[in-house]
């Protein structure tokens, strides 16, 4: 009799450490999954963030855009003002009441057309200097 029992107790023994290394092991796997779940939000958050980020920075540049876009075409107004009154006054405006920056702006601009201006001009010539050359082999 026991020696049954001593054979039961063992049993049972080892039956618990059996249930308790299932369970222990159980509980390793629950908590790497529960990591591996807690790791993926994480990198889904922090994705997010970057993605904010970086539309912050297109909303942010395409502002600067749109300002300097203005500023520009404020510029270019101010100058065909300027002109529409030399056509119709003969005189130039008086633009004292401007700040450096739309003088700067404005300067700019009449550098930019002058520019084209001899462009086109040289060009003219040597479409004209084509035609002579072409008129003489006649």
């Amino acid at each position: 009799m026991f020696a049954k029992r001593r054979v039961k107790v063992i049993f049972l023994s080892q039956k618990l450490v059996r249930q308790a290394t299932f369970k222990k092991k159980n509980m390793v796997k629950k908590l790497k999954e529960w990591k591996m779940v807690e790791w993926a939000q994480e990198e889904k958050r922090r994705m997010e963030r970057e993605e904010e980020r970086r539309i912050e920075n297109m909303i942010k540049e395409a502002k600067k855009e749109l300002r300097r876009l203005k500023e520009e075409n404020r510029m270019k107004e101010l100058f065909l003002d300027m002109l529409q009154m030399h056509d119709e006054t003969g005189e130039f405006p008086n633009l004292k009441d401007l700040s450096k920056k739309e003088l700067k702006g404005l300067l700019a601009l009449i550098d930019v057309s002058m520019k084209t201006i001899r462009q086109q001009m040289e060009e003219l010539k040597i479409d004209e200097d084509t035609v002579v050359k072409e008129d003489e082999d006649y």
